[in-house]
């Protein structure tokens, strides 16, 4: 891999893992709040607006990470 690149190389792995953990910790808080272990009097239904939004994330993120892993993959093939 070329030189210029170096933290580009990087930068898949660190977003595949933000990915992770938005998932996990919006699957998290959705089932706290939906299984009412908070109790700050949240509506359960926004239970369901966290895991999506968790799962938002996770699509963003895991995109990301496929992007960049295109575009490396396109420049070593190009030269």
């Amino acid at each position: 891999m070329n030189e210029k690149f170096k933290i580009l190389s990087n930068s898949p792995i660190v977003f595949k893992v933000l990915a992770w953990v938005g998932l996990v910790f919006g699957v998290a808080g959705a089932g706290l709040i939906l299984f009412g272990a908070d109790d700050s009097g949240t509506p359960r239904w926004m239970g369901f607006i966290t895991l999506i939004g968790g799962a938002v994330y996770f699509f963003i993120f895991f995109v990301a990470a496929e992007g960049v892993s295109l575009l490396l993959d396109m420049d070593g093939r190009i030269k």
